[in-house]
């Protein structure tokens, strides 16, 4: 003789019948899609969902059990279901929320128009860099007309560095922006990783003009180059204006969002000033108030 099987038993055997049916349906058909394998594997689980919970409500029905507690189990399943359904949708929009972070390098010169240079004049300004690599292909970078100049790398004592050169002895302005590609996505948590290349242990040249603000800002000391054949036109030319930003970071990866910073180079090179000279680079974070100096702690 078969053993009867309790009305509670019962009940919590359909109510997770309902739940697990419900719930890897609607799982199988977000993750899947409505078409081809999706579709097969949600009317595979909706079959076999229905036949359990058939065989549990003819076990209800044979043993002669009230139909109020099978009811119940019905929609605790539905709302437990619902709520499990939530989390995933939850889950997975947060992973799909990837965004790449923002990465620029501008490059300002000014002051040039009062200059004249040689039959080849060089201007070397820092490489940006990020934990040690580039983050641009030489691609980016290499071989890039920005008006009389053209772009190019310079293997230097001090490291690689980023050449702008011409052939016009009467010099122009350059002003550029790189832009990192779409497809590199990461955060940035910690400036320290984001610098200029070479970094030297020489103190700056004196020629600062304070990007975000006074002297406490965060900085470290990189390199420019002025060709030694950059000579002024005239006695008040003016000194050689040279601004350098690197904007870095704001993604998102999976819902969590990267902070956001800025590296300046702001130097006023007078005129007779040539060959390498050390420079300031300042930092700075993206806040709610907007551009925030990273205070030097040292």
């Amino acid at each position: 003789m078969t053993e009867q099987i309790s009305q509670r038993t019962l009940t919590v055997l359909l109510g997770l019948a309902v739940f697990l049916t419900l719930s890897v349906l609607c799982s199988l058909l977000l993750v899947l899609g409505t078409g081809g394998p999706g579709a097969s594997a949600a009317a595979f689980t909706l079959l076999l969902g229905g036949i359990l919970m058939l065989l549990i409500l003819l076990r209800y029905r044979k043993y002669g059990y009230r139909p109020g507690p099978a009811l119940l189990a019905v929609v605790i399943g539905c709302a437990g279901a619902l709520l499990a359904i939530l989390g995933v949708l939850t889950l997975g929009l947060a992973w799909a929320d990837v965004n790449p972070a923002t990465y620029t390098y501008q490059v300002t010169v000014t002051g040039l128009e009062n200059y004249t240079g040689g039959p080849v004049t060089d201007i070397l300004l820092p490489l940006p860099l990020r934990e040690g690599e580039m983050i641009f292909s030489e691609e980016d970078l290499e071989g890039q007309r920005v008006g009389a100049w053209k772009t190019l790398f310079a293997e230097t004592p001090k490291g690689r560095m980023l050449a702008f050169q011409t052939m016009e002895r009467d010099l122009s302005d350059i002003s550029v922006t790189f832009g990192s590609p779409a497809e590199n996505y990461f955060l940035i948590d910690d400036i320290t990783r984001e610098s200029f290349s070479p970094v030297v242990a020489e103190a700056p040249a004196g020629y600062t003009r304070w990007a975000f603000g006074t002297g406490d800002v965060q900085h470290f000391t990189t390199l420019v180059r002025l060709d030694e054949g950059i000579r002024p036109k005239t006695a008040d030319a003016g000194p050689i204006v040279i601004h350098l930003r690197i904007t870095a970071g704001g993604g998102r990866l999976h819902g969590i969002t990267g902070e956001k910073y800025q590296v300046e180079v702001y130097e006023a090179i007078p005129p007779g000033v040539t060959g390498f000279i050390p420079v300031r680079a300042q930092v700075a974070r993206f806040g709610d108030a907007g551009i925030v100096p990273v205070r030097d702690t040292r």
